[in-house]
């Protein structure tokens, strides 16, 4: 049997409670001292915490008692009122519609759009069970709105099944204007970087660009320019975690051309040292292009190693310069799948195997 629970606003306290319970699957409501609304959805495994009214966040994640959010200078969100950087340290969020990226002089766009603070009219829980098994799930329905110019609704899902540390993504939106809908989408998946840990993915080296654009000044500037330098030269030196050699200071950004595997997915994968490993794939069939974001300062640490997207970072001039801008027709509609979790060794050391063949 499958439903539905509808959340509102008034019935979150800082008393955390029980929702609903499902087998091992549970989900619980609570307020954080910042006044920042929060559902977090359990299992045997784990848990994901997930910000049902500020852009369907999921702002924290751990499994197999390994806690795989970027680091960040804020302990709990901030009610954002223009720009998630006013709250930056969620594990995942949702970027775009009506563009993407930082946005250049020439542009007049917030950072990466509406959708990462974006205030959600509805949001509920959902449970059921089905060909994978029993799952819970966090959604919600967000209505853009611009006379003339935009009537679309967005509708993400986080879901949990049982025994797993991997949380299965979705983005869906539809268009209700009279008017095509422009738009540009972007998974943003900040995990944190391990020293020690090893990347592995099924992307080429000479399928990675580097992009420079370190900021002239930057306390970091000379040592982050000499290591984009050797990244030109190999992009492999990235593999490897290690803080001592390498300068992700503010960031550095790339774009990846991802292959996949027989049933469509390519895989992204931090192998920790203990054998534990961060996981995430995706669709290039939906998704064509991987950007790559690490930026390693003392008050970020921050392992973007896939976030999946119609287009570059580089904001909305440079976007339909490219030609990346795709468009739905009225009452048309499109989901994007992801997943991303936590690995055990056994399965991280497959994951492993299954991506060095791929790549042979």
């Amino acid at each position: 049997m499958n439903g539905r629970i509808e959340l509102y606003k008034e019935h979150f306290s800082c008393d955390t409670k029980t929702v609903v319970t499902l087998g091992a699957l549970s989900a619980e409501t609570f307020l954080y001292s910042t006044g920042v609304e929060a559902v977090r959805i359990k299992n045997d495994k784990g848990y994901a915490v997930i910000l049902p009214y500020m852009g369907q966040m999921v702002w924290d994640m751990e499994f197999f008692g390994h806690r795989g959010t970027m680091r960040t200078i804020y302990d709990a969100p901030m009610p954002c009122k223009v720009t998630y950087g006013e709250s930056y340290g969620c594990f995942l969020m949702h970027c775009g519609l009506s563009a993407i990226g930082n946005p250049t002089a020439e542009d007049n766009h917030l950072p990466h759009g509406e959708l990462p603070i974006a205030p959600y009219q509805q949001a509920y829980i959902l449970f059921g069970e089905d060909e994978k098994g029993k799952y819970i799930a966090v959604s919600g329905d967000y209505e853009h709105k611009r006379c003339y110019e935009y009537n679309y609704v967005f509708t993400p899902e986080c879901r949990l099944y049982e025994g797993t540390g991997v949380m299965e993504i979705t983005a869906h939106f539809e268009n209700r204007k009279d008017l095509p809908l422009e738009y540009f989408y972007l998974c943003h998946i900040n995990y944190r970087p391990v020293d020690g840990g090893r990347l592995f993915y099924t992307a080429k080296h000479k399928d990675i660009k580097a992009h420079h654009e370190v900021p002239a000044g930057y306390p970091k500037e000379k040592e982050t320019n000499a290591y984009l330098a050797r990244l030109d030269a190999d992009a492999s030196v990235m593999d490897v975690i290690d803080s001592k050699t390498q300068s992700y200071a503010p960031e550095i950004v790339f774009t990846c051309k991802y292959f996949a595997d027989d049933e469509g997915n390519a895989h992204t994968m931090q192998l920790l040292p203990d054998g534990y490993a961060s996981y995430a794939s995706h669709r290039p069939e939906e998704l064509p292009l991987g950007i790559r974001w690490i930026s390693r300062t003392e008050d970020e640490d921050a392992l973007g190693m896939i976030l999946p997207s119609t287009a570059e970072h580089l904001g909305y001039k440079y976007c339909k310069k490219m030609g990346y801008e795709r468009t739905l027709a009225k009452g048309e509609s499109i989901t994007y799948h992801m997943t991303t979790g936590i690995l055990p060794p056994d399965a991280a050391e497959a994951m492993k195997k299954k991506i060095n063949d791929l790549n042979k």
